[in-house]
Formats: C-alpha cells, structure tokens, sequence
C-alpha cells in the first residue's frame, strides 16, 4: 500500500512540476523529462514548510538519474536553488520563486555514483553561494 501511495504521489509530483532556468548541463526540469518507476530509493524530509525529497534511479553501467524536488506548503515565497549533495553534487539550472501549494523539482540524467549517500538540498542564501544548505531527504547507495 505505501508503495503505491509513494508511486501516486511521485506522478502527481511529476504533472505539478514546471520548467525553471537554463543553464548548467546536466539538470533538467522535471516537466520536461518523465522519470522511471525502478529506482534505487527514493526520501523526503519535512523542513517545516515543506518536505526536500531525493530520488536515485536504477543503476545502469553505475549511472543512475538523481532527481530532486521541494513540495512547499505553507510559508511566503522564497527565492532558492535546489541541489543533491554526498559523493559528488550537482546544481540545478538557476534560482527560483516558490510558493505554498507549489512542487518544483530537477532531474539529472546519468549521474555516476559512488559508493555513499546523496541528499536533496535547498540552497536558500543570497547569491552567489546560496549557502546555508537546507538539508532534505537522502538515499543511501
């Protein structure tokens, strides 16, 4: 049953989801790309107006599709960049405004892994370095 309720929720995170930025390559939208059901393990943490989710997809020739994602629900808007952190990290395509009610999300196709954990981040300082890092959910490799 809660494999179902995670499924459901992830195609209904997947249809909430809009394009944001362009830029570094690598991270892509998740509007713009459907995401498989096989993965290695998919966490959301709740940061207190919202749950930072991570998802690492299925492993192929040690590449593996990282997809991370804030589902905000209440608070004012904030302007943020999401990130996965652990054995290497990637940032997605530019800073955003988000919402309560709104999911936004990226994906990275082809991430090579190593052995460890990854953790789905929401970087929410000013720019350049939009440090602190919030920390979210995280799957372990």
């Amino acid at each position: 049953m809660r494999f179902i309720r995670v499924l459901s929720a992830a195609f209904l995170v997947l249809a909430a989801l809009t394009a944001v930025g362009a830029g570094q390559a690598g991270a892509q939208p998740l509007s713009a790309a459907g995401i498989g059901i096989a993965q290695v393990g998919e966490n959301c943490a709740n940061i207190g107006n919202g749950d930072v989710c991570i998802r690492v997809g299925a492993v192929s020739n040690g590449r593996a599709d990282i997809t991370v994602w804030y589902d905000k629900h209440s608070g004012s808007p904030v302007t943020i960049r999401l990130r996965y952190g652990g054995n290497g990290s990637g940032v997605d395509e530019g800073q955003f405004t988000i919402s309560a009610g709104q999911v936004r999300g990226y994906i990275w196709r082809g991430v090579y892994l190593l052995n460890g954990c990854y953790v789905g981040q929401i970087m929410t300082g000013p720019p350049p370095n939009y440090t602190p890092l919030v920390n979210g959910g995280y799957v372990c490799y």
